[in-house]
């Protein structure tokens, strides 16, 4: 054996015994027909998976068989990394955000979200990041703590509960009475005030924050391309969120925006859409991810106005409807480091596949639309634990027929889900081929 692999064997050893579950008991085998492992540019395979302690504990063309462990046969399925959403949300659903925002309390907000938590798990997405849930309380924060502990089926989640919005910006809902204080969002002005709001939103249970950089389409009284926050403001947030070890995105449409957060330090772009070619080139040079959640245009352009969304928001995807998918070859010709974000409960939550439909379709390589979901996201959230089929990595695992890397739109047919070596769904017909 060479030196190398030996010594890699070695260091990996002492976790992988503190891993190991007594005599094959809570022990899973996955028998899996082909592999994406997140990162290689081809399906490898047949693979054999042992699972055991929430952990991949190894993987060879046959790992044995533990005595009493549960053996899943997916040896005509194509088995890879659970699917990691990094602009998901889960506590409202497609149409008029503002009745929503007014007419559901903060309980009833959150009881959505463990229906939408469970089906974007059952659709293969074992990770999100939540970037504001437009809701007035913390329900966000108790919805990750709830799944965390048991008590609600869904996704591991990564929040931040309320985005930082400048006033009059996308986030202050200026279309209500300003008497009735309505907000969904953290109000915050001037460096001060912003330092200030990220300390509470840390404070309280927020693992991100989002800052609104740009207008946007679903909210009244602002543009998507106007920038309205300054540099300097933005530069507060990130300063003040890293000082505390956390990191900062940024909702930003207008190019001038995006470059303004960029140049500021903040870590992801969400949306991006008129990005220009210095933000691609900015982005590329300081390693900035970049979240497109272009299949919420494209549902919003078919379905936006028989989902009930309000007449204002129709108005600007009317406006903007000829640039809207203008700099989709850009970006996908570019180096940037895109990550797989949805902006689903725009559209519903068990349909958070279609980001890679819409990446394909706009250029991207199936690959690389594998890797936004798997890895790349992983490495946003910075856990190098998740996103990827790895000896010693967490157990989140997918299954699905077909070859992605062939034909996307099988990612539409996840039927196999773990999350940290728990199965959460399975193929209807369980075969057991011992």
């Amino acid at each position: 054996m060479p030196r190398a692999a030996l010594t890699a064997i070695c260091a990996l050893l002492p976790a992988l015994l503190a891993a190991a579950p007594p005599s094959g008991s809570g022990a899973t085998v996955l028998i899996c027909g082909k592999v994406f492992d997140g990162r290689s540019a081809a399906l490898s395979g047949p693979t054999e998976i042992l699972v055991g302690g929430g952990k991949i504990l190894w993987m060879s063309r046959s790992v044995g068989r533990p005595e009493g462990a549960d053996v899943v046969d997916l040896s005509d399925r194509t088995c890879l990394p659970g699917f990691i959403d990094v602009h998901a949300h889960l506590m409202y659903e497609p149409g008029d955000f503002d009745r929503q925002l007014v007419t559901r309390s903060s309980a009833m907000k959150t009881l959505h979200g463990f229906a939408n938590a469970r089906a974007m798990l059952r659709a293969g997405f074992t990770s999100v990041r939540v970037p504001g849930d437009q809701d007035q309380g913390w329900g966000a924060v108790d919805l990750k703590r709830a799944v965390a502990d048991g008590l609600v089926e869904g996704p591991r989640m990564f929040v931040a509960a309320h985005p930082l919005s400048a006033t009059g910006g996308h986030g202050d809902e200026a279309h209500f009475a300003p008497e009735f204080g309505i907000q969904g969002s953290a109000l915050a002005d001037g460096p001060d005030e912003i330092r200030k709001m990220v300390r509470r939103e840390l404070r309280n249970g927020s693992d991100w924050i989002k800052i609104m950089a740009t207008g946007g389409f679903l909210s009244a009284g602002d543009d998507p391309g106007i920038a309205t926050y300054t540099e300097a403001e933005l530069r507060a947030a990130v300063e003040a969120a890293e000082a505390l070890g956390h990191h900062v995105c940024a909702h930003a449409h207008g190019a001038e925006g995006i470059k303004r957060a960029v140049r500021a330090g903040i870590r992801s772009i969400e949306h991006g859409t008129f990005v220009d070619d210095e933000g691609l080139r900015l982005m590329e040079q300081k390693g900035t991810f970049l979240a497109p959640t272009w299949s919420t245009v494209d549902w919003l352009l078919e379905h936006g106005e028989s989902a009930g969304f309000p007449e204002y928001a129709l108005e600007k995807i009317r406006r903007y409807r000829p640039r809207l998918l203008e700099r989709r070859s850009a970006v996908a010709r570019s180096r940037v480091r895109i990550v797989y974000g949805t902006d689903v409960g725009v559209y519903p939550q068990g349909e958070a596949w279609r980001e890679f439909i819409s990446l394909v379709a706009s250029g991207v390589t199936p690959l690389r639309a594998l890797r936004a979901a798997t890895s790349e996201a992983a490495a946003l959230l910075g856990r190098d634990d998740l996103g990827s089929l790895t000896p010693g990595g967490t157990a989140d695992v997918v299954a699905l027929p077909g070859n992605p890397l062939d034909d996307i739109h099988v990612v539409s047919q996840v039927d196999f889900v773990m999350k940290e070596g728990k199965v959460a769904l399975r193929p209807s017909k369980k075969e057991d081929p011992r």
